[in-house]
């Protein structure tokens, strides 16, 4: 009888040990996926900004179609951010989708074109560190 009792405080003692093991190895992955959600979130806004970054620089007529194309569909797909204005050519701080588009067929083919992204959203949360102002002149 005395084995016995033994053997049960023993087999409890194994149990509580797994318990204890399992909910560390559950907090710790818990507190992993947590930082890894912070990397995501630097992905997706190097993500984001890559698609703008592309077309920094001198870039010809079409290519500056082709980034207010970019940004026009920018501003319809993520309503949250807010628009994408463009310091444009023909006016400035541009991001009514009409005015975008009327912005566009001002750009020539074979005319060279600077492009600068002038600002970030800077105010925290889930859109911190998106493009939100472009520049374009012309060359």
């Amino acid at each position: 009888m005395e084995n016995a009792s033994k053997a049960l405080i023993i087999a409890g003692a194994i149990l509580l040990a797994i318990l204890i093991i399992a909910l560390g190895v559950y907090i710790f992955n818990q507190a992993r996926s947590a930082t890894n959600m912070d990397d995501l979130s630097n992905q997706q806004v190097e993500a984001h900004n890559a698609t703008f970054q592309n077309y920094e620089g001198t870039i010809n007529g079409t290519q500056a179609k082709a980034l207010i194309d970019a940004i026009r569909n920018n501003n319809q797909r993520m309503p949250d951010l807010g628009d994408i204005t463009v310091d444009g050519v023909s006016g400035t701080n541009i991001s009514d989708m009409t005015k975008l588009a009327e912005e566009k067929n001002t750009y020539e083919a074979t005319s060279q074109y600077v492009v600068t992204i002038t600002g970030y959203q800077q105010t925290a949360g889930q859109y911190q560190g998106y493009v939100t102002k472009i520049k374009i002149t012309k060359k």
